[in-house]
Protein backbone atom coordinates (compact mmCIF):
# COMPACT_ATOMS: atom_id res chain seq x y z
CA UNK A 1 0.00 0.00 0.00
CA UNK A 2 1.44 3.55 -1.17
CA UNK A 3 1.48 6.33 1.56
CA UNK A 4 0.42 9.47 0.25
CA UNK A 5 2.94 12.21 -0.28
CA UNK A 6 2.27 15.51 0.95
CA UNK A 7 5.70 17.03 0.40
CA UNK A 8 5.66 20.48 -1.36
CA UNK A 9 2.07 20.86 -0.68
CA UNK A 10 -0.40 22.33 1.37
CA UNK A 11 -3.83 23.76 2.11
CA UNK A 12 -4.77 27.28 3.80
CA UNK A 13 -8.35 27.07 5.26
CA UNK A 14 -10.46 29.77 7.08
CA UNK A 15 -9.68 30.38 10.91
CA UNK A 16 -11.78 28.64 13.70
CA UNK A 17 -14.52 31.46 14.78
CA UNK A 18 -12.49 32.09 17.75
CA UNK A 19 -9.27 33.24 15.66
CA UNK A 20 -8.55 36.29 15.04
CA UNK A 21 -5.90 38.62 13.14
CA UNK A 22 -4.56 41.17 16.37
CA UNK A 23 -1.21 42.21 14.84
CA UNK A 24 1.82 42.51 12.46
CA UNK A 25 5.06 43.51 12.41
CA UNK A 26 8.92 42.14 12.67
CA UNK A 27 11.02 40.33 14.55
CA UNK A 28 14.57 40.19 14.42
CA UNK A 29 15.76 36.44 14.98
CA UNK A 30 19.88 35.86 15.29
CA UNK A 31 20.30 38.75 13.08
CA UNK A 32 17.41 38.09 10.92
CA UNK A 33 14.56 40.29 10.29
CA UNK A 34 11.28 38.61 9.54
CA UNK A 35 7.59 39.22 9.43
CA UNK A 36 5.15 37.82 11.27
CA UNK A 37 1.77 38.15 12.68
CA UNK A 38 0.29 37.33 15.87
CA UNK A 39 -3.23 35.91 15.98
CA UNK A 40 -4.80 35.54 18.91
CA UNK A 41 -7.34 32.57 20.00
CA UNK A 42 -7.93 29.73 22.32
CA UNK A 43 -6.89 26.74 23.56
CA UNK A 44 -8.92 23.27 23.72
CA UNK A 45 -9.76 23.87 27.34
CA UNK A 46 -10.76 27.28 26.66
CA UNK A 47 -6.74 29.12 27.84
CA UNK A 48 -6.51 32.40 25.62
CA UNK A 49 -3.33 32.38 23.59
CA UNK A 50 -1.74 34.82 21.24
CA UNK A 51 0.09 32.63 17.93
CA UNK A 52 2.83 34.20 15.98
CA UNK A 53 3.20 33.56 12.75
CA UNK A 54 6.20 33.78 10.17
CA UNK A 55 6.03 34.97 6.53
CA UNK A 56 7.38 32.25 3.79
CA UNK A 57 6.86 33.82 0.79
CA UNK A 58 3.79 35.80 -1.17
CA UNK A 59 1.08 35.43 -3.71
CA UNK A 60 -0.15 37.39 -6.41
CA UNK A 61 -3.44 37.25 -8.47
CA UNK A 62 -2.59 34.92 -11.60
CA UNK A 63 -3.59 37.73 -14.26
CA UNK A 64 -2.46 35.27 -17.06
CA UNK A 65 -4.98 33.22 -15.82
CA UNK A 66 -6.57 31.72 -19.76
CA UNK A 67 -6.97 28.17 -18.47
CA UNK A 68 -8.80 26.53 -15.28
CA UNK A 69 -6.20 24.09 -14.42
CA UNK A 70 -4.30 27.51 -14.58
CA UNK A 71 -3.41 28.50 -10.79
CA UNK A 72 -5.16 31.29 -9.38
CA UNK A 73 -2.10 32.70 -7.83
CA UNK A 74 1.49 32.33 -8.61
CA UNK A 75 4.45 33.91 -5.99
CA UNK A 76 7.78 33.07 -4.74
CA UNK A 77 9.16 31.44 -1.22
CA UNK A 78 11.02 34.30 0.55
CA UNK A 79 15.27 33.85 -0.09
CA UNK A 80 14.76 30.62 -2.58
CA UNK A 81 14.66 29.55 -6.00
CA UNK A 82 11.39 27.96 -5.55
CA UNK A 83 7.80 29.91 -6.56
CA UNK A 84 4.80 28.65 -5.51
CA UNK A 85 1.28 28.06 -7.23
CA UNK A 86 -2.81 28.69 -5.39
CA UNK A 87 -5.93 27.18 -6.53
CA UNK A 88 -8.72 28.29 -5.11
CA UNK A 89 -11.73 25.23 -3.88
CA UNK A 90 -14.82 25.75 -1.92
CA UNK A 91 -15.54 22.17 0.07
CA UNK A 92 -19.01 22.03 1.27
CA UNK A 93 -19.64 26.03 1.45
CA UNK A 94 -15.94 26.39 3.01
CA UNK A 95 -13.66 28.32 0.36
CA UNK A 96 -9.66 27.58 1.04
CA UNK A 97 -6.82 27.86 -1.04
CA UNK A 98 -4.35 24.56 -2.00
CA UNK A 99 -0.72 24.88 -3.09
CA UNK A 100 2.11 23.52 -4.59
CA UNK A 101 5.55 24.64 -3.93
CA UNK A 102 7.99 23.98 -7.16
CA UNK A 103 11.06 24.84 -8.79
CA UNK A 104 11.23 28.29 -10.43
CA UNK A 105 11.59 27.51 -14.23
CA UNK A 106 15.14 29.59 -14.71
CA UNK A 107 16.13 28.07 -11.50
CA UNK A 108 19.27 25.31 -11.73
CA UNK A 109 17.68 22.25 -10.79
CA UNK A 110 20.90 20.43 -9.28
CA UNK A 111 20.85 23.07 -6.64
CA UNK A 112 17.45 22.90 -5.59
CA UNK A 113 15.75 20.81 -3.08
CA UNK A 114 12.59 19.94 -4.31
CA UNK A 115 12.39 16.16 -5.55
CA UNK A 116 11.62 15.87 -9.32
CA UNK A 117 8.66 13.89 -8.86
CA UNK A 118 7.41 17.39 -7.23
CA UNK A 119 9.47 20.15 -9.87
CA UNK A 120 5.98 20.24 -12.13
CA UNK A 121 3.04 21.96 -11.33
CA UNK A 122 -0.65 20.33 -12.00
CA UNK A 123 -3.93 21.98 -11.00
CA UNK A 124 -7.16 20.83 -10.68
CA UNK A 125 -10.25 23.13 -12.07
CA UNK A 126 -11.73 24.31 -9.00
CA UNK A 127 -14.79 26.66 -8.36
CA UNK A 128 -13.92 30.41 -9.10
CA UNK A 129 -16.55 31.86 -6.47
CA UNK A 130 -14.57 32.01 -3.74
CA UNK A 131 -13.73 35.95 -2.67
CA UNK A 132 -10.42 36.07 -2.02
Amino acid sequence: MSEYDNTNRGAAFPPFDDQKLILSGKINYHGTDRNVVLVSGSTKDGKKKIEMYQKVGILFENDRKDKPAQPDYTGMIDNSDLRMSAWRGDNEGKPYLSYQVSVKQDAPQAESNVPQSQQQVSGQPVEDSVPF
